[in-house]
């Protein structure tokens, strides 16, 4: 785990070394957030890095990143063949790993996320149809590739989704719709809005859907934070964000909770 965890922060160094260089604002979101601010580092039982940026910061680094990263690093973004995830990710090519959180085992490498922040509609009741278009259309995106999108250690998921999951299994209604178009229109869904011009916006791949969804004011310009050995920036209105996320989020888990939801079998580090 301590060796995991050294390779996901040497990552998320170079991430933000690229970010700091070029003047792209980007944030600490989720747990990485919920670790600087209770353990100053890493949650000691999970090793997850999850950065955010604003859309047009989050398009930039992904035009230029690939020619800066370390010989031994990649991007994944949705449109390439290997990947089967909306948002980025850095994968370290040298290590290798078998995903066993998902029906289908993944032959993968370590990895770090990074995710689009983008805007939402100003407008209370425009907002909450986004929010359903939205969530039909990662739906979709789920159903069209089951065996290797759904996280079966999920196990405390609303009653709605155990069922829809069921249902999936059940049906395989997957086998009729394009992942590829899926993904085109959910792209397509949460560039609508000009982040710039609205009040509010949202992580909408991260785990807790729109308990991600915040006014921006709440992130502002963002401030540093302790991280392991490093400072990373994040969110300035923390207690607001990690309140709504995780309730009181300063008391620890059961120990039989505290477990990390991506289970996988290390090959080669």
């Amino acid at each position: 785990m301590d060796k995991i965890k050294k390779i996901c922060l040497d990552m998320a160094k170079e991430a933000i070394k690229i970010c700091e260089e070029n003047n792209l604002q980007y944030y600490m979101l989720g747990g990485t957030l919920l670790g600087a601010v209770r353990h100053e580092g890493f949650i000691p039982w999970d090793d997850d890095i999850d950065l955010g940026m604003p859309r047009k910061d989050y398009e930039k680094f992904m035009q230029i990143a690939p020619s800066i990263l370390s010989e031994n690093l990649k991007l994944q973004k949705f449109d390439d063949k290997d990947s089967r995830h909306y948002f980025i990710k850095i994968v370290n090519k040298n290590t290798k790993i078998i995903k066993t959180s998902n029906k289908n085992n993944d032959l993968s490498s370590i990895w770090i996320d990074i995710f689009p922040l983008d805007g939402m509609p100003n407008n209370t009741l425009i907002r909450k149809i986004h929010q359903f278009r939205l969530l039909y259309r990662k739906m979709m995106i789920q159903f069209s590739d089951f065996e290797n999108r759904i996280n079966l250690n999920i196990s405390n998921r609303p009653l709605h989704e155990k069922i829809l999951i069921s249902l999936a299994m059940t049906t395989r209604v997957g086998k009729y719709i394009d992942t590829n178009k899926m993904l085109l229109k959910v792209d397509k869904a949460l560039r609508k809005y000009d982040y710039d011009k609205c009040d509010y916006l949202v992580n909408f791949f991260g785990a807790y859907k729109f308990k991600e969804m915040f006014p921006k004011k709440y992130y502002g310009k963002g401030k540093l934070y302790k991280f392991e050995d490093i400072k990373m920036n994040g969110p300035i209105e923390y207690d607001l964000i990690l309140k709504q996320m995780y309730g009181d989020y300063m008391k620890l888990p059961p120990k039989d909770e505290r477990e990390n939801h991506h289970t996988f079998e290390v090959i080669e580090l």
